[in-house]
Parts: C-alpha cells; structure tokens; sequence
C-alpha cells in the first residue's frame, strides 16, 4: 500500500484496496462505506418486515453487531498507524480501536447466549455485554477528556466552562426524560446503560464540538455521535417484549453502524482534502448551548401540567419569541465579529508572512544591513556580518561603527559621518576598510540614512556591500595606468602629476637620469638583456630615493625622480648615493655588466612644472658632454646648454 501525500503537515493516510485517489469522490461510492450502509439499511429492513420469530432474529442481529464491531477495531487501528500522526490523535484512534475490541467481544457473548439459549430474554444484555459497554465507553470519554485543548486565556476557559455547564445541566434533563421513567417497560440495566451512553456522548460533544479539540473531521464526528446518542435512546428499547422486538432490533442495528462509519469518513476527507480538520479548529463560537435551550423549551409541552389557562400559554408563547429574538440577535453578533476577528487574523497572517518574507531576505541577503543610535552604536546587524567579516554579528552590538575603520579612512569621512548623525533624513555613501576577523581588512560600500525620527526605526539605517574585489581591481588597473609596466616605478603621467603637484606646493628638486650607450646593450646581449639591466636601475633607484620621493620611468633609458620640498644640496646626495650603487656590476644571466649613467639635477621655485623638467633636462644633457668630453668624444653639436644654477654629473660604466 502507498501513501497518499498531504499537506500543512497532515499525515497521508493508507488505502485500501480499491481506494485509489481521485478528484473528489462521493462518500456513498467508496468501497468500504456502501456495502456498510447498504447491508446495514437491507438488515433494518428485514427486521422491519418481522418475516420470522424473535429467536431467529435476535441470532441473526448479535451475530452482525460483532462485525461492525470489528470494523470499528480495524479501521481506527489504520489510521493510528499512519505515518506523521500527532501522539495525541493517535493514542484517540489506537483507543477508539480497542474499545470496538472489546465491543466486539462482549457482541459475541451476547451472540452465543442468543445461539445456545434462544429466546426472548437474548435481547436483554447480559452481564459481560453490559460490562464490555461500559468499559469501551469509559476508554472513550477517558481519551476525550485527556485530549490535548488549544492553549486559550482564562476569560476563554470561563467561557468554555459555561457553555459546557449549559450544555450538561440541558442533557441530564434530556436523558432523566427520556430513559429514567421505565414506562415502556423498559428493563432498568438496560435503561441505565442508555443513561451512562447519553451522558458520554455529552461529554464526547461538549469535549470535541466546543473547544475546538477534536481529532476527527466535523463530518465523522457527526455519525460517531449520533451512533452514541441513538445506541442511548435505544437502550431503553431493550426489552423481553416479543411484540415489538423486530422494531427494536432494526433500531439498535444503526448506532453500531453508523459508529464504524465515522472513522472510514474521517479517512475518506482526509484524503481529499487534508486541511479541513485545521479550518474547523478555526471556528470563532459555537451554537452547541442555543441548541441546549431549544431541546429544553422543546420538553415544556411535554411535562407541563394538562389544564394551563390561555394566560398561561400566552406567558409561555411570548418567553419563547423573546428567546428566539434574543438568540438570533446574539448568533448574529457572534458571526459579525467571527468575521471581523477572521478578517483580523487574515491582516496579522499576512504581516506575518511580510514580516517571514523580510527576515529571510535579511537572514540570507549578502548584504550587511545595521542600525546605528545617535552615539554611532551598532543596535542592529543581520547575518551577513559573519560572512563578510568573518564576526558574529551579535557579538558587534553596542560597539561603535568607527572602531571598525581603518584608521587611514576615518579623516575623509568623519566630516560626513558627523553631517548625517546630526541631519534627520540625510543620505550619505561612501567606502571605508572595515577589520576582518583574521587581521585584513575589507572594502565595504555603504549607504547610510538618518532614520532617527522613525519610531519603529529610531536610529541610522545602512546597508554595506563588500566591494574588496572591485577595489583591488580598480588600484590594479590604476596602476597600470600610471606605472611603468616593466619597472614598477611611475610613468610619465604619474611623474607628470605629481610634479605640477609639487611646483604648486612651493620647493621642490628633480633629477634627469639617461643611461650611456644603452643601445649598445640592447644590441650586443639582446633585449632581454636590456629589460634585466632596466629592472636592475629601478631596483637600485628606489634604494636611493627617501619614501616621500617618486622615482619614474619616463621612457626608453630615462628615468627621473622627485623630491618635493627638496633642495639643492639634498638633490646632489640622492644623485651621489644612486651613482654609487650604479657602480657596483650588475649580474645578468651570468653577464657582468656595468652600466653608466648621465645625471642632471635641479632644485628651486618654480612657477611652472614644465620649466623645472627642462631646466633638469638641460643639467643632464650637461652632465653627458662633460662625460664624454672627458672620454675625448666630442658633444653632439645640438646639445642644449645647462643654466648656471643647475650641475650635472655622470659616471662611467662600461661592459664586459
């Protein structure tokens, strides 16, 4: 057998053979309840008809009664046995199983009485059927009275109590009526089980139709308490009386049928519609007392004494009318504010799910979202913290955001920070390394508002995206724009910059540098020898020039170095310290190569960049004559001469 899936949580409930599902079957096709019913209607009949003796009847109805008993032992036995049912539903089933059990077994003692002994006195219940009553019926109150209630406030718990008093005082009249008097010759055992059977089903009613606690489907419910109800009414009908037995019969023959038929309903709904015993739990109020009040008027023409004058009818006729007005006054209040409290919860459900849906998406956005107080203090994080930096969130409450930024950062920003923690409905965003866990730091985007004057906010509302990557990305292509690809060091656009800079701020010294004969090494040893030899002169100028300079290439074998707010005499101990480390040999692929270079330096105010680079240009043109005048080779006839307030030097280097 396969399971029938369901849903809100609702156990699938096994088939039976031939219980294949399909869409919305009728109750009066299914394979089990039809030949049930029918059998049980073609039995009724048969009594009815009285086609035999009593001794043939009575056999004939206690050896039936047994099997529905039976019916009633397997079936709620299968859905206690059903995957996902709650513990409190299933100890009900596995109880209403045994209590068919042991109806069973006291119908078959009834049976053999009626099979060994035949005779009138078979239609009375002997003392180990009346036993057997008693106890099934006592296991069934006993777990609808321990069935698990819907947690309720006290002024609801007085209300239930209430209307369960209205309800039991209404059915004790109701069965002291019908049962206690014994007139129709009625056996007292026999009228006495029918009192115990109607007070339980009382009970049963009171248990499972007013608290709402019921762990059956309204329409099982309906026949399992109807079959208690009856099984009461008839026991007053059990009777040596062979005249009309054949009615008594027919009339004990529906409670035991109908009693196994609620639990196969119970199945059958579940299966088609696994969510309509979670809509009847949601019933607003319950009409179960009214129907008290009119069983009690209904009883005042019985007992009312014969002879009552016109006045008193009237009385009587108008205490009714007011009741009905008063209670279809009330019943019409009642479903008013069942609607409007369903309306109510409808409006709160779907908060809920807003409010679900929001927490997800914060709980698993990648985002960070947090909420700052008017001091900076983190009050509110989501989840993502952890994520991004590698802290749990909680532990980041009531820290100030500040302590989390690097230090560096904080002086661009403060100025706005403090704008918008002062400003209601200011924006700002902007970027800042936050502390990692594990010592680094991460770029984080953020976009803050000033929500303070929002009561449900009451702070500054920001939401941070690591951007770490596209930082790293950006520096490294900002880098590659403005530095020298095989070096390192800066191009000549940034060298560019940064000297307009430097000539704006007031003194500053440049230095020209041209290697000699470079060509030659390019030429002689190859290029790739020439790029190792370029690498070398980086390495060993960045040696030489202090942290606030710049060293560049500016192209080919020319490099150049800043050094804003340098003088003369600083300029001329960079341009000594980098000749001296030229002059050591440099290694390459086991060439020891010496390399000379022409060095040309200014120092001094400026009005534009342009006119210290050439004055620094001219210098080192002057440093390259006087090299290789020194070496007897006479200057290129083109060379610019240097002004007088600039000086040149040069060191000579030469190969292998």
């Amino acid at each position: 057998m396969s399971p029938v899936g369901s849903a809100a949580g609702q156990p699938a409930v096994p088939l039976l053979p031939g219980d294949a599902p399909r869409p919305g079957p009728t109750l009066l096709r299914d394979p089990v309840l039809l030949p049930l019913l029918v059998g049980c209607a073609l039995l009724a009949g048969w009594f009815l008809l009285d086609l035999t003796g009593p001794a043939n009847q009575l056999r004939v109805f206690w050896s039936v009664v047994p099997i529905f008993n039976l019916l009633l032992w397997l079936i709620p036995r299968r859905l206690a046995a059903v995957p996902g049912t709650p513990p409190a539903a299933r100890r009900f089933w596995r109880t209403l199983s045994a209590a068919g059990l042991i109806f069973a077994a006291g119908g078959i003692s009834q049976a053999a009485v009626a099979w060994v002994r035949p005779g009138p006195h078979a239609a009375l219940p002997n003392l180990f059927h009346a036993g057997c009553v008693l106890i099934g019926n006592a296991a069934i109150v006993w777990v609808i009275l321990t069935y698990p209630t819907p947690a309720s406030s006290r002024p609801a718990r007085v209300r239930f109590w209430l209307d369960a008093a209205a309800v039991m005082v209404g059915v004790t009249v109701l069965v002291w009526f019908l049962t206690m008097p014994g007139a129709n010759g009625g056996q007292p055992l026999a009228a006495g089980l029918g009192a115990i059977i109607l007070l339980v089903t009382a009970l049963a009613t009171v248990k499972m139709l007013l608290t709402g606690a019921a762990p059956v489907t309204a329409a099982a419910a309906l026949p399992m308490l109807a079959a208690a109800a009856l099984q009461g009414f008839t026991g007053g009908l059990a009777s040596a009386d062979t005249d009309q037995l054949h009615v008594a019969l027919a009339a004990r023959l529906l409670p035991a049928a109908l009693l196994c038929a609620g639990p196969r309903i119970h199945e059958i709904g579940t299966r088609r519609d696994p969510q309509q015993l979670l809509r009847q739990l949601r019933r607003r109020y319950d009409a179960l007392p009214y129907v008290t009040l009119a069983g009690m008027f209904t009883l005042l023409p019985f007992v009312l004494p014969a002879g009552l004058t016109a006045r008193a009818w009237v009385t009587m006729g108008g205490l009714l009318a007011i009741t009905c007005l008063v209670v279809g006054r009330q019943m019409l209040a009642f479903r008013e504010n069942a609607t409007l409290v369903t309306r109510l919860d409808s409006s709160l459900l779907e908060l809920g799910r807003q409010g679900e849906l929001m927490r997800s998406l914060l709980q698993h956005s990648t985002d960070i979202t947090s909420i700052v107080d008017h001091r900076g203090a983190f009050t509110y994080l989501t989840p993502a913290t952890d994520r991004v930096l590698g802290i749990d969130h909680r532990q980041l409450l009531g820290t100030r955001v500040i302590s989390h930024i690097h230090p560096d950062d904080l002086p661009g920003i403060m100025p706005q920070m403090t704008h918008l923690m002062l400003t209601p409905n200011s924006t700002l965003t902007y970027q800042a390394r936050y502390a990692h866990a594990d010592g680094s730091w991460r770029w984080l985007e953020v976009v803050s508002r000033n929500l303070t004057t929002e009561p449900s906010v009451g702070g500054v509302v920001s939401n941070a995206r690591d951007v770490t990557e596209a930082r790293m990305l950006q520096d490294q292509l900002r880098h590659q724009a403005s530095h020298d690809s095989l070096t390192g060091l800066a191009n000549r656009e940034l060298f560019g910059e940064r000297l307009v800079a430097a000539t704006r701020a007031g003194l500053a010294a440049v230095l020209l540098i041209d290697l000699d004969d470079f060509k030659w090494v390019n030429d002689t040893y190859g290029h790739h020898i020439g790029d190792e030899v370029l690498i070398g002169i980086a390495d060993r100028l960045r040696a030489s020039v202090p942290g606030d300079g710049t060293p560049a290439r500016l192209g080919g074998d020319e490099f150049a170095v800043l050094l804003p707010g340098a003088d003369e005499e600083t300029a001329r101990r960079l341009a000594t310290r980098f000749l001296t480390l030229l002059e050591q040999p440099m290694l390459v692929e086991g060439w020891q190569l010496q390399v000379r270079a022409s060095v040309g330096f200014v120092a001094g105010d400026a009005d534009e960049a342009d006119s210290l680079l050439r004055q620094a240009d001219a210098a080192m043109y002057r440093a390259k004559r006087e090299n290789k005048a020194e070496q007897g080779e006479q200057p290129p006839p083109d060379s610019p001469a240097a002004p007088p307030t600039s000086e040149g030097h040069s060191a000579t280097v030469s190969g292998r």
